[in-house]
């Protein structure tokens, strides 16, 4: 799926993802998912010197997999 995700960062330093799926020119219409790690878990995950941990800007295009669980597909 097509989406769109931008960053933000709270006072207390949490890293937020947000995900607007669906079409970017019509955001109104996307369906949104946020991500929220803890600052010590985005250290863990991204390392301390990783660029995201400063304030980002910007929206970035991206792709978005989903795996629902269910029976197996018939072939």
């Amino acid at each position: 799926m097509d989406a769109v995700v931008t960053t933000t960062r709270d006072a207390d330093g949490a890293l937020a993802f947000h995900l607007l799926v669906g079409p970017s020119d019509r955001p109104h219409e996307c369906d949104r998912v946020e991500v929220t790690l803890d600052p010590e878990h985005a250290r863990v995950l991204l390392g301390d010197t990783a660029p995201i941990l400063r304030a980002p800007a910007g929206r970035v295009p991206c792709r978005v997999g989903v795996e629902f669980n269910g029976p197996a597909p018939q072939h």
